[in-house]
C-alpha cells in the first residue's frame, strides 16, 4: 500500500499529473497507470510526456490498493511527488522582488476542496503565496491538489508556526493586512488595494481567529444581495482577489459598448 511517507504527496488525474511534468519532472519519484492508459488521446499524450523524461510508468490492473481516498476521480493515473511547492519564510520576499506584493493569507481552513479553491484563485489573480499555519489547517494532500486543478505547481505555500507573529514580520516589508469578514463595515470596494498586501480569509464557519483579526489592518467585506448568507470563503476570497487585480491594472481608457 502506498501512503504518503518523508515528504512526499501522492497525486492523481491526467491533469494534475501532466502539469507537474511539466515544470518538476525530476521531483516525480513514481507512476503508475492503469493496464490499459493510453487508449485515449490525453492518456497518450501524458505517456510521450512521461516518456519524454525518462518516466516509465508502472502497470496496475486498479488503485483498490493505493491511498486514495473515496470517490477519487484519478482517470487512471497515480503519482508520488516531492511538495515543491513548499517554501521556507525567509525566502517570501525573493518572490514578488520589484513588484508590488500580494500574499494570501490562510487561517485555518479545514476543507482541501476550500484549500484547492483558495490555492486556484490565488494563482489566477497574482498572489505571489500563500501563509498557512502549521497547525489547525488541512495537510496538502492529493485532493487539495486536484480540488486546485494543478495551480498549486504554480506557486508556493509557506507554513508558519504562528500566523500573527508571521503577519506582523510581513509588515516590517511593508505589507498591510486585510482580514475579510462579512460583519465588517467597509467594502473592499472602498479599500487601496494597490499598495503592498496580504488578504487574510478565515475558517469555514469560524472565520477570522481573535488575534489574526487584531493583527489586520483592515476589516473588510464583500458586498451582496440581503437574501443571501455570507459567501463561501474561497469564492469571497476570489471575489477580493479580482478587486486587486482590477485596481492594479485598471484600464482608464475602456472598449465602449455599442
Amino acid at each position: 500500500m502506498i501512503r504518503e511517507q518523508n515528504g512526499t504527496v501522492v497525486i492523481w488525474g491526467i491533469h494534475p499529473v501532466s502539469e507537474f511534468l511539466k515544470h518538476f519532472s525530476s521531483d516525480c519519484l513514481e507512476v503508475f497507470v492503469t493496464e490499459h492508459f493510453g487508449r485515449k488521446k490525453p492518456q497518450a499524450a501524458l505517456l510521450r510526456s512521461l516518456k519524454r523524461v525518462g518516466i516509465n510508468p508502472a502497470k496496475r490492473q486498479d488503485f483498490v490498493s493505493l491511498s486514495l481516498p473515496k470517490g477519487a476521480v484519478h482517470q487512471g493515473v497515480v503519482a508520488i511527488v516531492r511538495p515543491v511547492w513548499e517554501i521556507g519564510f525567509d525566502a517570501l520576499p525573493s518572490l514578488w522582488g520589484k513588484a508590488t506584493p500580494l500574499v494570501t493569507v490562510c487561517d485555518q481552513i479545514t476543507d482541501p476542496r476550500n484549500l484547492g479553491a483558495v490555492i486556484r484563485s490565488s494563482v489566477a489573480f497574482g498572489a505571489h503565496a500563500l501563509l498557512i499555519p502549521s497547525r489547525g489547517a488541512v495537510p496538502v494532500t492529493g485532493v487539495v491538489v486536484k480540488a486546485s486543478a494543478g495551480a498549486i505547481f504554480r506557486t508556493r505555500l509557506c507554513r508558519v508556526t504562528n500566523l500573527a507573529r508571521s503577519m506582523d514580520a510581513l509588515k516590517k516589508f511593508g505589507l498591510w493586512f486585510v482580514g475579510l469578514t462579512p460583519d465588517a463595515e467597509e467594502s473592499i470596494w472602498k479599500l487601496d488595494l494597490s499598495i503592498p498586501l496580504g488578504l487574510v480569509v478565515g475558517a469555514e464557519g469560524g472565520g477570522l481567529r481573535r488575534l489574526v483579526r487584531t493583527k489586520c489592518d483592515f476589516l473588510a467585506g464583500i458586498p451582496q444581495d440581503s437574501m443571501f448568507d455570507s459567501l463561501n470563503l474561497s469564492v469571497a476570497l476570489g471575489v477580493a482577489l479580482y478587486e486587486v487585480k482590477r485596481q492594479r491594472t485598471f484600464d482608464r481608457n475602456p472598449v465602449k459598448l455599442g
